[in-house]
């Protein structure tokens, strides 16, 4: 009974002394306490724990090299997230710009517009494309844009009008 104790002992220290190092990842596993007559058994089983502290501390090797690896892809992703942000907001404010110079366009032709005589005015718009026809209307003076639709095909003045009707103020 005195031997099988004396092998638990030990066994449990060989165990503890493992887990108890403060840097077990940068040491090899050995054992750190000599047990005398434990036999062949608790030999054995003091193998077996050698052997999985060593799997154990290679596998925290191997997990500290892919956490490494993902850190760094984590870091390139967020650099590209962030130039993706940067390209972005440049895009919008292009998109802006290129609206605002649109609408700047429509203004001054719905001014030209305008001035023309309704009859001149609805066939060149009707001849045109839909959406700016519609666009340039939408900029008159409601008295001008009728007189002008009044010039229009019937087919063609619905469909302005409709359109019309559906802009967002």
């Amino acid at each position: 009974m005195k031997l099988g104790l004396q092998v638990i002992v030990c066994i449990t220290a060989v165990a503890l002394a493992g887990l108890a190092a403060p840097d077990a990842r940068a040491q090899e596993p050995e054992v750190i306490f000599e047990c005398e007559d434990i036999g062949t058994e608790a030999r054995r089983m003091l193998d077996r724990l050698q052997q999985e502290r060593r799997k154990f501390a290679e596998r925290e090797k191997q997990l500290d090299r892919r956490e490494n690896e993902l850190k760094i892809l984590q870091d390139e992703v967020d650099k590209k997230i962030e130039r993706l942000k940067t390209l972005r907001s440049k895009l919008d404010q292009m998109l802006a710009e290129k609206e605002q110079t649109e609408n700047e366009k429509v203004k001054q032709l719905s001014k030209i517009y305008q001035k023309r005589n309704p009859a001149g005015a609805a066939a060149s718009l009707a001849a045109m494309d839909k959406d700016l026809a519609v666009s340039i209307l939408s900029m008159m003076r409601d008295k001008y844009a009728g007189e002008i639709l009044d010039n229009m095909e019937q087919e063609t003045a619905v469909a302005y009008s409709t359109s019309l009707g559906r802009l967002s103020p």
